[in-house]
């Protein structure tokens, strides 16, 4: 045996004859020594996808906005944790600390930014970048009792997740095993958890014949995780996915995983494991759920497009397309704050937000609110973000009026 999650996979269906898909994308990705996460090479602009942060630091900036905001409903505590879970190379972090600089002294010194990753990627395993922001490699969640807020970007869609398929009046399980010209294949079988058929029963989903799709059963314990480590504030998380009435309608008869490998769409999981990514679609109505459950309560779901709206997007187009740049810089800025929001894309993707002990319970009293953006820096492009013609979509180039999506002066929210 070589040590690769391969190895590791095929020894366990040698040994059992078959593990459950859960079982196969958790050592695809996480294993120590070949998992897909484990490589350096997953994050970052050299990845095999792009994700917000990477497009342009606006995203950061939003995210420390949001943070002020929060902080500020909070009734200005010290220290204000932010913690973010599953922060790759640290661009967001980056991001969001350097704009709350921006947003006064007083929320700056406030701010105890924790970025939490499973895989240094080359760090120390635990330093202290200065000015509140500190990295951190682990695969818990370290701090309990916080006051503030914890929040990842494309976390729970990477979770492992069971796979089923509907038979006749049965859901049953897809098993990974290999055959004996030592292929992988699937086989069917009695679920291994009841909890599959019960997270079905429980939305009163019967799909139809031939039906395929994923449970995640990582976000119960997820949540409770993260319940127990806030005390007061806030939950946010952004990801691609779907209320369950969408994720198990009959459009997506063949499930939602997917597999990135050079920013390109795989064709199978059981190729180049451990050097693509595998993910699939996020249940908002499963992370409501089992947050309820244990003492969060949802306060907003929104689309990342309107979310960002609401934090003041607007003012940042407006300053790049006004600002003192060359026509160079001005268009590589509109293209990816564009990209931001675009529908379709990154500006479908989903914002749950929960709260514990805040006092509010809607997503007024975080949006924009009195923070004057025109009186602040306007973050930029820079090496750490990725040129968007190196990205996952293709692009052409706009005109500088299609670039514009808004009407001058208009306020969104």
């Amino acid at each position: 045996m070589d040590g690769s999650p391969e190895s590791e996979i095929r020894r366990r269906v040698a040994e059992s004859g078959r593990i459950t898909f859960a079982e196969f994308m958790r050592i695809a990705l996480y294993h120590p020594t070949g998992g897909y996460y484990a490589s350096a090479s997953a994050f970052g602009a050299e990845g095999d996808y792009y994700t917000s942060p990477l497009v342009h630091p606006a995203f950061g900036a939003s995210i420390a906005i949001v943070l002020f905001r929060m902080w500020k409903v909070l009734r200005e505590p010290s220290p204000f944790w932010a913690i973010e879970l599953g922060s790759g190379r640290g661009v967001l972090a980056q991001d969001a600390v350097g704009f709350a600089k921006e947003l006064g002294p007083k929320f700056n010194k406030a701010l105890q930014y924790v970025a939490l990753e499973r895989y240094s990627g080359g760090r120390e395993a635990t330093h202290d970048s200065g000015e509140g922001l500190h990295h951190v490699s682990t695969d818990a969640l370290p701090i309990k009792g916080a006051t503030g807020c914890i929040f990842s970007n494309e976390l729970p869609d990477a979770f492992p997740v069971h796979r089923f398929q509907v038979k006749g009046d049965k859901i049953l399980e897809i098993y990974v095993t290999r055959n004996a010209n030592g292929v992988y294949v699937e086989e069917l079988d009695v679920p291994s958890t009841p909890m599959i058929v019960d997270r079905l029963a429980s939305l009163g989903i019967k799909p139809a014949d031939g039906f395929r799709g994923e449970v995640n059963l990582e976000i119960g314990p997820w949540m409770a995780s993260v319940s127990a480590s806030l005390k007061r504030g806030f939950i946010l998380t952004i990801d691609y996915g779907h209320l369950a009435e969408d994720l198990y309608a009959p459009s997506r008869s063949s499930g939602t995983l997917q597999t990135y490998y050079r920013h390109m769409d795989g064709a199978s999981p059981y190729q180049r494991i451990g050097r693509q990514d595998i993910t699939a679609h996020v249940d908002f109505s499963l992370l409501q759920d089992e947050g309820e459950r244990v003492g969060l309560n949802p306060i907003g779901l929104t689309s990342q497009a309107e979310f960002l709206k609401g934090l003041g997007h607007h003012e940042f187009l407006r300053k790049v397309r006004t600002g003192d740049l060359s026509a160079a810089e001005r268009a590589a800025n509109m293209m990816s704050l564009n990209e931001l929001v675009k529908p379709g894309g990154l500006g479908d993707f989903k914002v749950l937000v929960q709260e514990k002990g805040s006092g509010i319970d809607t997503l007024e009293a975080l949006r924009l609110g009195d923070v004057d953006l025109s009186q602040v820096e306007t973050p930029l492009l820079g090496d750490e973000h990725m040129p968007l013609m190196r990205g996952a979509y293709p692009h052409q180039s706009w005109e500088m009026d299609e670039l514009w999506p808004f009407d001058e002066g208009s306020h969104l929210s």
